[in-house]
C-alpha cells in the first residue's frame, strides 16, 4: 500500500500541483462498529468494505453526506461504513484539543451500507471513534479562511496526523479542499471567489509537495469549475450556495459528492466512475437517508444539469489545481 501511495502523491505533483462511540438512531437502535471486521474483503477480485473517517465541520457534512450513496449507486455490493467527526464552525486546531484531552465533544455522524442511511450521535468520544476501525483513510477538512494560508493550517494537520498516527500508524491522510464562499459573500473580504480558490489551492499543494497529506480531494475545484456554467445560477443565494457560506441541497452538495467518490475510487484502486451514476437526488431522498445538516431544499435540475455537475467532477480530479469550464 505504501507505492501506492506515493504513486498517487507524484501524479498530483505531476499535474500541477467510524466509530467506538454507539451510534444511536431516533428510534433508539445502537450501531456497534465491528472492530474486528475484516477491511480486506474481495469479491470478483475487487475490494468491497471501506472505513472512511472524516475530521471536521459542516462543509464535511456538506460533501461526504451523499457519497456513500453515490459510490453505491455505481458499485453494487460496496460495503460502507463512513463516519464524520464533526464539530461546527471550528478550524481542526479545536478537534484537536478534543482528542488530545478526551473532551467528549464530537458529533459523531455515521452512515453504514448495511442500513443505509445516517445516524448522528452526540457528545462522542473522538479517540474511542478513531480507535474503533481499521480506517483506509483519514479526510481532514479545514475551514476555507484558515485554508487561505498554509502556515496557520500546518500545524493543525501535524498534529492531527501524529495523534491519528500514534494510534493507527500506517493509516493514509488527505485533505479536502473547501470550496470558496460565493461572490457577494461578506466572508470573502477584499478578494473575488477565483482569488479566495487560489489561495485554498496553493495551501493544498504546499500540504501535498510536503508530505503533510497523501492525497488530496478537490470538492472546492469542482465548485468553481461549476460556477463556471449554467449551474452558477442555482441557490437561495446564488451560486450553488444556500447562505452565501454553505452549499444548497441537492445539485451543488451533489457536485462535492461526485467529486469525493471519483477521487475515492481512484485512490481505492476501484475501477468504477461517476459517469454511470444514475442516482437522483430529492427532497424525499435526503429525508429518507437523514441527511446530516441540510441546507434549504433540494435542488433537484434537468439530465443537463446533471451533466454538467459530473464533468465539472471529472474535471477537478483530473485538473485538481485549475479551474475548468465544463461544456457540452
Amino acid at each position: 500500500m505504501q507505492c501506492f501511495r506515493h504513486s498517487w502523491f507524484l501524479l498530483f505533483l505531476i499535474i500541477g500541483f467510524t466509530s467506538s462511540c454507539s451510534a444511536e438512531d431516533e428510534e433508539g437502535y445502537v450501531i456497534k462498529p465491528d472492530k474486528n471486521e475484516n477491511r480486506d474483503t474481495i469479491v470478483n477480485n475487487e475490494k468491497t468494505v471501506f472505513n472512511i473517517l472524516i475530521i471536521g465541520d459542516s462543509f464535511s457534512r456538506d460533501a461526504f453526506s451523499y457519497v456513500p450513496s453515490v459510490m453505491e449507486d455505481v458499485f453494487p455490493g460496496i460495503n460502507i461504513d463512513m463516519e464524520i467527526l464533526y464539530i461546527g464552525g471550528r478550524a481542526l486546531n479545536y478537534h484537536y484539543d478534543y482528542l488530545s484531552n478526551n473532551k467528549k465533544q464530537f458529533v459523531l455522524d455515521q452512515y453504514l451500507s448495511s442500513l443505509g442511511h445516517w445516524l448522528s450521535s452526540y457528545n462522542a468520544s473522538g479517540e474511542e471513534a478513531i480507535r474503533a476501525k481499521e480506517w483506509d483513510v483519514v479526510i481532514l477538512q479545514e475551514g476555507s479562511n484558515t485554508t487561505r494560508s498554509y502556515e496557520k493550517t500546518q500545524p493543525h494537520i501535524q498534529n492531527l496526523s501524529k495523534y491519528i498516527h500514534l494510534i493507527q500508524d500506517d493509516v493514509p491522510i488527505a485533505f479536502m479542499l473547501s470550496p470558496a464562499k460565493p461572490e457577494g459573500s461578506s466572508a470573502l473580504g477584499n478578494y473575488t471567489s477565483d482569488e479566495v480558490w487560489y489561495m485554498n489551492v496553493t495551501t493544498t499543494s504546499q500540504l501535498l509537495e510536503n508530505g503533510d497529506v497523501e492525497w488530496i480531494i478537490p470538492c472546492g475545484t469542482s465548485i468553481q469549475n461549476a460556477r463556471q456554467t449554467s449551474l452558477d445560477k442555482y441557490g437561495d443565494f446564488g451560486h450553488l450556495s444556500y447562505d452565501s457560506n454553505h452549499l444548497q441541497e441537492g445539485l451543488p452538495c451533489l457536485i462535492e459528492a461526485y467529486t469525493a467518490a471519483q477521487t475515492l475510487f481512484n485512490l481505492f484502486e476501484v475501477d468504477k466512475s461517476i459517469k454511470n451514476s444514475k442516482l437522483k437526488i430529492t427532497q424525499d431522498w435526503v429525508l429518507k437517508k437523514r441527511i446530516p445538516g441540510r441546507h434549504g431544499e433540494v435542488i433537484e435540475g434537468d439530465e443537463d444539469d446533471y451533466e454538467l455537475c459530473k464533468k465539472s467532477a471529472l474535471l477537478a480530479v483530473e485538473n485538481p489545481f485549475v479551474i475548468s469550464s465544463p461544456s457540452y
